[in-house]
């Protein structure tokens, strides 16, 4: 996929990507059947995937766009996610991603190629620093907007930044980043990722390390302005901020209870440079959303 996606960026030079062009969307395919094909090979990172089934017959069965979000851990969540996603709606996908991953080698060409959007972070900010540039953020929610209105996918990441922490706990999900759900009426799936920080920490360089990682798909609703309906229990479209919270509540609590199943279940945590016992982390995490 690395050459093709060259030529595809060294050709947007000379006529940039359109929404309809074709060159991210090949990208795209290709991308997933060769990470697809490099997790098969890959035999010291075992992969647990539980509603992948699901995921693969039934994302976009409501006719609606989707909106796809999960926690983060580790530079390899996206690799896994774009992997996993079935190959048919692959082409019409569109990220919020790290601009950490626009400075690796290799992979920040990919990236670039499949026409994902990098989240702005202000001048000097590293790893341990996520402070947004605002103004240039609301001008990409807007695209990513735009794309999921035209009837594309959307995925995202609302913690905001890779978990520094205890991986079992599930970090604060913004809620702004929910509006986009409440200005279209999407189908919303929640990926819960766990044990992808030991095969690739988040402060490495590069990843690949023996590991046992696991994910679990679920749907969260098939139309998220019924699932903010007052009909349903919720706050109603009428206030955003409200409904907003109350779709990060829901999707972090979906979440929260996938990694804690998937570590009560045999996936290992790493915890301070180690793998921590079940018996030593606390899974219980409160519910949190941000109206940030």
């Amino acid at each position: 996929p690395y050459i093709v996606a060259k030529v595809s960026v060294f050709f947007t030079y000379c006529r940039p990507f359109r929404p309809t062009s074709t060159r991210p969307k090949v990208v795209l395919v290709l991308t997933c059947l060769c990470w697809r094909l490099l997790f098969t090979l890959a035999f010291w990172i075992r992969i647990r995937a539980d509603g992948l089934s699901d995921l693969r017959q039934h994302l976009g069965s409501s006719g609606r766009p989707v909106v796809v979000v999960a926690n983060h851990l580790s530079f390899l969540d996206t690799l896994l996610l774009v992997a996993m996603m079935p190959v048919s709606r692959m082409s019409r996908m569109k990220m919020f991603v790290s601009e950490h991953l626009l400075k690796m080698p290799i992979l920040s060409t990919i990236v670039q190629a499949m026409g994902h959007i990098a989240v702005p972070f202000k001048p000097g900010a590293g790893h341990n620093d996520f402070e947004l540039d605002r103004e240039l953020m609301a001008i990409r929610q807007l695209e990513l907007e735009e794309h999921v209105r035209s009837g594309g996918y959307a995925g995202w990441f609302p913690e905001g930044r890779m978990n520094p922490g205890d991986s079992t706990e599930v970090g604060l999900f913004r809620a702004g980043g929910f509006a986009l759900a409440c200005h279209v009426d999407v189908e919303v799936w929640t990926i819960a990722f766990f044990g992808n920080g030991m095969c690739w920490p988040r402060t490495s360089a590069a990843g690949g390390r023996p590991s046992k990682i696991g994910v679990k798909f679920e749907r969260l609703c098939e139309s998220s302005w019924e699932f903010v309906s007052t009909a349903k229990g919720g706050p109603g479209l009428n206030d955003e901020k409200e409904a907003c919270k109350h779709l990060a509540n829901h999707a972090h609590e979906r979440v929260q209870t996938g990694i804690t199943q998937l570590f009560t279940e045999g996936i290992p945590a790493y915890q301070g440079g180690r793998k921590a016992k079940a018996r030593e982390v606390a899974i219980n995490q409160p519910l949190l959303s941000s109206a940030a």
